[in-house]
């Protein structure tokens, strides 16, 4: 890559000289510095440390007294501002100005393999830097703004390289950049071997800044560049609720954030980082209207601005912003998946702190959650504040209530009285009551149970081969099971044992009817996602594996077509397509499987899997199945009795909202009653209480819920710990006594 670099000597005599014949010209010579402590940006013949930020409607006199000395703008055409206005008031009030000329990105439908297209977008671009070329406030060029994002053509770049060349031949004072998404090694190469009349690169980072050095170290990156956006995490990567609402940081946690990136990220990277701008010095809808912006819409300075004060100018400023200290909707975080019942009164309150204590004021406000989708800072409408929801919207507690279900999301806003505000968010999810279909149910059952006969010293095949129950061993098992209820079974494969279980369901006329389990080993090695899987698995494996799994798919469906009396639903494959499993099969090949089952039986048909996974990952396969197998285990996810069923919910919400027209039944759900994992969150009684809760919920929503599991089975998890939790979910332990909650059924 060809970089417009000159040495220290060089350039101060350059700047000395010039013609006294020439006429004077207005425009102010910035160039890249190689200097002893390595690249600088001059202006004019001195060093020019950039304190930048994005910038769209100029707000100077706020900016400059609080140390900023550069804006960045997103295009010369279009926007709010007049660009010759804004390159005026800007140099009458000292700043500079780095341009970006509107190339346009290919998510925006243009074609750069349209040469008629690119040759009008580089004269309309030609025509913008010959109009502001000799402007004192012009600072450096941006060709496009995150052209990368969602790419596919590598075309464009060289379109931003014919501007490139463009504006060298124009205008000698200026450096030309583009700005790309994030760090990627292959967009770089791909960039600088494409566009080499490039002076530098710059990049935007959010939450990923905090890897630069190491990706920059990585990919041996030891050119001069910009960062020409950052600031707070960004809404792609934070962390979600259970549907899918992406939580937003206080603003004193974005401060925090801000202040972090630039001590510890920034700063250390001067000499090679010539300069960067923060976003947003302004506000802007991008998934809610506080997320990016310094200032809130009405103007006020949020506690980022005190941050950026401090760290340009060495002290805080005189009067300092409001700091949040915790928000809490329900008594709960943003960070905990809020979900509120239609028609019901919930609190809201907020803690916040002065450190100057001025007094404060307040203002809540409650939205409908945003349904954007668009990416890399596309225009997103404004929501409308919703009226008549919230009890008072002064004070610092409130308190709400919506009646109709849907997503939502709670702001409050504490100012100062001097022109500052803080602000914080919850999004929460108001449900109605969802009830199912009554035909959705699995055979008619609301409650049924997951059986696995293997008893102390059994097991199935674990390269050995199986050590299976007898006969008289899984009649027992199924009489206990009717004797408690039970109506509803669930199988896991098609082998010898659930043969012999469903032969003695017919011989003996038992009322049970079996949701049929088609097992799936592995078809390619997770060893880098699971926990456990310490090595790879073996190509040779993986090649018996899938010679195995073709003479399951043929057992279920001979199995299901031979006991059709008994067999009410097929499922194919049992948490095989979750990140973590050690088992796992490709989404495509599940869905040719699925599809070879659904063709040859008469049943329905389903896959059983995490919840998550369905929520994130399950559209492809929603089509293809009759019902959704959903897994929930707020156990292994921390949760408490006190919180299980809430946490439950939700879980199926976030299936059900992410896939509305496909009816589900939950294939697990469990307590363990004994956990070294767990603790004291392991016990007899609650199992019997979150058993209890879910099979009433069952009932009231027409869901049908296999309870994990009928028997305690010593052969799961780690043979060294007789305590792991793998063995004890069972209603009943392993020499089939009664735990608690069977017990009390059975008195």
């Amino acid at each position: 890559m060809f970089f417009r670099i000159v040495t220290l000597s060089i350039a101060l005599l350059l700047a000395a000289c010039s013609s006294g014949d020439a006429p004077l010209s207005k425009a102010v010579k910035v160039e890249v510095v190689r200097t002893d402590e390595g690249y600088a940006l001059y202006r004019d013949g001195e060093p020019y440390p950039i304190r930048g930020a994005g910038m769209g409607v100029a707000d100077f006199k706020r900016f400059v007294k609080h140390g900023g000395n550069s804006i960045r703008n997103w295009s010369t055409r279009g926007g709010k501002q007049d660009i010759q206005s804004l390159l005026d008031e800007a140099h009458a009030s000292g700043l500079t100005v780095a341009l970006c000329l509107p190339m346009k990105p290919e998510r925006h439908g243009f074609d750069y393999d349209d040469e008629a297209a690119v040759a009008a977008q580089f004269d309309a671009m030609r025509e913008d830097v010959l109009r502001f070329r000799d402007h004192p406030a012009l600072l450096f060029w941006i060709v496009g703004n995150e052209l990368n994002h969602s790419y596919s053509n590598p075309r464009v770049f060289d379109a931003v390289d014919d501007v490139a060349r463009m504006i060298k031949e124009l205008d000698g004072a200026h450096p030309v950049t583009t700005a790309l998404s994030g760090f990627h090694e292959d967009v770089i190469t791909e960039a600088e071997r494409r566009a080499p009349h490039l002076d530098f690169i710059s990049f935007q980072l959010y939450g990923n800044l905090f890897g630069l050095p190491e990706k920059m170290a990585a990919y041996g990156f030891d050119r001069p560049f910009m960062v020409t956006e950052w600031g707070t995490i960004g809404y792609w990567e934070m962390e979600q609720t259970a549907w899918g609402a992406p939580v937003e940081l206080t603003s004193s946690e974005k401060a925090d954030v801000i202040r972090r990136a630039y001590t510890e990220v920034l700063r250390p990277l001067e000499g090679q980082l010539i300069g960067s701008h923060i976003f947003l010095w302004g506000q802007k809808q991008e998934r809610t209207p506080t997320w990016f912006g310094l200032l809130t819409k009405a103007g006020e300075e949020t506690e980022s601005v005190d941050v950026m004060h401090e760290l340009w100018l060495g002290e805080p400023p005189a009067n300092r912003t409001p700091r949040v200290a915790t928000m809490l909707l329900a008594g709960k975080t943003s960070r905990e998946s809020v979900t509120l019942s239609a028609g019901q009164h919930y609190e809201a309150s907020i803690e916040v702190i002065d450190p100057d204590g001025d007094p404060l004021s307040f203002r809540w406000e409650v939205k409908r959650e945003s349904s954007a989708t668009q990416g890399g800072g596309d225009y997103e409408a404004a929501i409308d504040s919703l009226d008549g929801v919230l009890a008072s919207t002064d004070s610092a507690t409130t308190s709400l209530v919506l009646a109709e279900p849907g997503k939502y999301r709670l702001f409050v806003y504490a100012y100062d009285g001097q022109g500052h505000a803080a602000h914080a968010n919850i999004p929460f999810l108001v449900e109605g009551d969802f009830v199912q279909s009554i035909e959705h149910l699995v055979s008619g059952e609301h409650f049924a149970i997951s059986y696995s006969g293997f008893r102390e010293g059994q097991h199935p095949d674990r390269g050995q081969g199986a050590v299976n129950p007898t006969r008289e061993e899984i009649l027992e098992d199924l009489r206990i099971l009717v004797d408690h209820g039970f109506r509803l079974i669930r199988l896991y494969d098609s082998g010898q044992n659930s043969r012999e279980t469903l032969q003695l369901i017919r011989d003996h006329d038992l009322p049970v009817s079996v949701l049929l389990g088609i097992w799936l080993e592995a078809e390619f090695s997770n060893h880098e996602g699971c926990p456990w899987l310490n090595e790879p698995i073996p190509a040779e494996k993986l090649a018996s594996n899938t010679l195995k799994n073709a003479d399951e798919l043929q057992r279920g469906i001979a199995l299901a077509n031979e006991f059709e009396d008994i067999v009410v639903a097929v499922n194919v494959g049992n948490e095989a397509l979750v990140e973590w499993n050690d088992h796992m099969v490709p989404l495509e090949t599940v869905i040719a499987y699925v599809r070879q089952v659904r063709s040859a039986i008469e049943q329905p048909v389903t896959v059983a899997d995490n919840y998550d996974w369905w929520r994130r990952h399950g559209t492809p396969l929603v089509a293809e199945v009759d019902f959704l197998g959903v897994h929930t285990y707020p156990q292994w996810e921390g949760k408490t009795i006190d919180e299980a069923l809430a946490y439950t919910l939700e879980n199926i919400d976030s299936v059900r909202i992410a896939h509305p027209d496909k009816p589900i039944a939950v294939l697990e759900a469990g307590w363990a009653t004994v956990a070294s994992e767990f603790g004291a969150r392991a016990s007899e009684e609650q199992q019997r209480r979150y058993y209890e809760e879910v099979r009433d919920w069952a009932r009231k929503s027409n869901i049908t819920v296999f309870w994990f599991e009928a028997f305690d089975e010593p052969w799961k998890g780690d043979p060294a710990n007789p305590l792991g939790a793998e063995k004890h979910w069972g209603l009943f332990d392993v020499g089939r006594k009664p735990k608690l909650l069977m017990r009390n059924i059975g008195e």
